[in-house]
């Protein structure tokens, strides 16, 4: 059965955190959130020639802080989809949401609008780190959203944020056990990264913050996981935990290179149509895309027709992310066997294996490949 994800970018947020270099911009123009919702629905029938006849198996409202939306919004959207096409019994509907952007009231009616699965961006329920992060919410705040999440959904995962200055292994441990006493099944873990055009790379170039050296970055890494595991939570993918049946399956298509459809400014796609994989990405400004539905234009800012090595690359990027990694047999089942195994040798396999970078089975990464999975992924390409 063909099948395919979609996600709807949500580019707003309340105020833009320093570490952010997503595609989100700031506003508290509720009338704003009101029109940009009702935009999306628009944005999807102009693009749902890339569905076709696949079965919808995922969707995920994310951001940006998604949570400002309006559900009436989202509800809309998931009417015109099951009225039109195919949606598995099984759908996953996720929501992120931003602590400081919801109360019960609006939970329920996410709920009530078909959200079935809430992700929420805690980063950490501790005032000082929150602080440092730029968060909008204190750790009062945090711990009454996850009560709230906790209480409206049964399957929802936390956010988290690791290897800061001010974050040591028991500030990290007590985060990660209030989650777990929330009954949280699932929970993902991101460790500060440094990426350009954001506040924290101008303070880091400056001398204002501090990099964490490698060795505790390695630690706290190791610490999650040694956490986690002893309340049956594992890992799966590089930064994502969960109990056994509550991996995200929005995800999940994208480590394993299935098709999605990307709705909203800056969107991403990975779709295949008439046997060829196309690489689509939507207008990544929300008022030049606004502009271009209103006029009827297209709101594609670009689309590519991927090649076999292309689609490779990409495949090998993602799955080697899962813990799981990847079967040569599914990489045959979307490449041709002659692109997958002039790329995958194996010369190179083995030369891995004897570096204890690769397991002896599949195309998967040890705890040491997966500490050096970027060294490892140019070694396989090159």
């Amino acid at each position: 059965m063909n099948e395919i994800a979609i996600y709807f970018h949500w580019p707003f947020c309340k105020s833009k955190c320093p570490y952010c270099d997503f595609a989100s911009f700031c506003s508290k123009d509720a009338s704003l959130y009101e029109k940009f919702g009702d935009y999306f629905l628009e944005d999807l029938k102009r693009s749902v020639a890339a569905i076709g006849d696949k079965h919808i198996k995922s969707m995920f409202f994310g951001g940006g802080t998604p949570s400002l939306m309006n559900p009436q919004s989202i509800a809309k959207i998931l009417d015109f989809l099951s009225k039109n096409y195919h949606i598995k019994d099984d759908v996953e509907v996720t929501l992120e949401a931003n602590p400081a952007t919801f109360d019960k009231n609006k939970m329920q009616n996410f709920k009530n609008a078909g959200i079935n699965r809430l992700s929420l961006g805690i980063q950490s329920f501790l005032d000082d780190h929150l602080k440092f992060l730029g968060r909008i919410y204190n750790g009062k705040q945090a711990l009454k959203a996850a009560e709230i999440v906790s209480g409206v959904f049964k399957n929802f995962s936390f956010d988290f944020m690791y290897g800061y200055e001010c974050q040591t292994e028991t500030t990290l441990e007590q985060d990660l056990l209030r989650a777990v006493r929330f009954g949280c099944k699932h929970i993902s873990c991101y460790q500060l990264t440094f990426e350009k055009n954001t506040v924290f790379y101008d303070n880091l170039l400056v001398g204002n913050i501090k990099q964490i050296d490698e060795n505790k970055e390695v630690k706290l890494y190791e610490h999650i996981e040694d956490i986690l595991k002893n309340h049956n939570i594992f890992r799966y993918e590089v930064s994502n935990y969960s109990m056994l049946g509550f991996e995200s399956k929005h995800n999940l298509a994208y480590w394993q290179y299935d098709d999605y459809l990307g709705i909203g400014p800056s969107a991403h796609s990975r779709v295949t149509i008439n046997k060829n994989k196309n690489e689509m990405v939507k207008i990544r400004d929300p008022f030049l895309w606004e502009s271009a539905l209103n006029q009827n234009k297209t709101t594609f800012s670009y689309i590519n027709t991927l090649t076999e090595k292309e689609q490779l690359k990409e495949a090998i990027l993602m799955g080697l992310r899962l813990i799981s990694g990847i079967t040569i047999n599914d990489l045959y089942r979307k490449i041709s066997r002659e692109t997958v195994d002039r790329v995958i040798s194996k010369r190179k396999m083995k030369f891995l294996r004897q570096k204890k970078l690769m397991t002896q089975k599949n195309i998967q990464l040890t705890n040491v490949g997966l500490q050096k999975m970027d060294s490892v992924v140019e070694f396989l390409l090159n």
